[in-house]
């Protein structure tokens, strides 16, 4: 019954899925959005490696906040961390991919070269001096490439991943003393040290875990993630009203067939099971097709998208009980259908 009314609405049916599948496809793409926002500072923080970053007292962290240390100030952590405390300097600058390009704004990390702060590659090799620079493979700049940040001049040296923040905003790791001369004009001042040991107290300083640091890395963004956090509940709702009043209308379409079957001994529970199955394989293909088409649309969505491998399982099953509570106005329809109306 179920499957031959669908081959009877078929056109109805397709519709009423590709419409469903529109609005899941924004689902799953609102879904991704969220989650690379709400996961890129830690990737980028882990890309770095320390455990505790040791910035200016009353800085939470260096991506949101100006903080400014003395490097002398690595003589007392040393004697605290056992040695294991390396400079590091965190500044914003413009970058300049080629001379025909627009410039675009990155993150300057200045480490020591092979100490704590030189991140994970990807391909290339790490920077081993003045003039060198590695950058994040979302630029797609290619190894080899000279580029500009203001009026220094870099060589792309390595490529690294996932060393993003605040929504995209690719990091250039360099050698500490160019850092120094970008952000500060001197070699005697740096943003923080780095370590690989947990946090002790010293008077003068604030210590973060690397966990702390992403927390407050997305603090900018915040508002942002819940606003999409909303939106998804909103595309839920419409997804909701466009099965629920298909569904409805088919039932007072059919109100006299159920009045028929309900006549010659079909029970309300069956019929309402078989709207119900309707709904439950709209879901179904709904979100068969939404998945496809986000994970299509992904690579070229103006921001960046990570969707998560569990929103290809809490999507349609989500979807699916969406269906079912949607079906329930059809259901009750049919249930209230007399079969005397049969004859009427």
């Amino acid at each position: 019954m179920t499957l031959s009314d669908l081959r009877y609405r078929a056109r109805r049916v397709g519709l009423v899925t590709v419409l469903v599948a529109l609005v899941l496809t924004l689902l799953y793409l609102m879904t991704g959005l969220a989650h690379h926002l709400k996961t890129e500072p830690g990737r980028a923080v882990d890309r770095i490696g320390a455990s505790t970053w040791i910035l200016a007292d009353g800085v939470d962290g260096p991506f949101t906040a100006a903080s400014v240390l003395p490097i002398s100030a690595r003589d007392e952590l040393s004697a605290t961390f056992d040695g294991v405390v390396e400079p590091f300097v965190v500044s914003r600058g413009a970058l300049l991919p080629s001379p025909d390009a627009e410039k675009v704004e990155v993150q300057l990390v200045g480490h020591g070269i092979g100490k704590l702060g030189q991140p994970q590659l990807t391909d290339g090799v790490a920077v081993s001096g003045p003039g060198e620079i590695v950058l994040d493979s979302s630029l797609d700049v290619s190894i080899g490439t000279e580029v500009e940040i203001g009026v220094e001049r870099f060589t792309v040296v390595g490529l690294t991943s996932d060393s993003t923040v605040l929504a995209g905003q690719a990091f250039g790791f360099i050698d500490l003393t160019d850092a120094q001369r970008i952000a500060f004009q001197s070699d005697q001042v740096v943003t923080g040290f780095l370590t690989d040991r947990p946090a002790s107290f010293v008077a003068g300083y604030s210590f973060s875990s690397a966990d702390a640091v992403a927390d407050e890395t997305l603090g900018p963004i915040e508002s942002a993630v819940a606003s999409i956090d909303l939106i998804r509940i909103l595309l839920w709702f419409v997804a909701a009203i466009v099965m629920g009043a298909v569904i409805y209308l088919t039932a007072l379409e059919r109100e006299r067939d159920f009045a028929v079957l309900k006549a010659v001994g079909a029970s309300g529970r069956s019929l309402g099971a078989g709207l119900a199955l309707q709904a439950v394989i709209v879901a179904l293909l709904a979100s068969l097709i939404g998945a496809i088409a986000a994970k299509l649309i992904e690579p070229v969505f103006p921001l960046p998208v990570t969707i998560p491998t569990s929103a290809l399982f809490t999507v349609p099953l989500v979807a699916v009980c969406v269906g079912l509570v949607s079906a329930m106005l059809g259901v009750r329809k049919v249930n209230r259908t007399d079969p005397a109306e049969a004859f009427s």
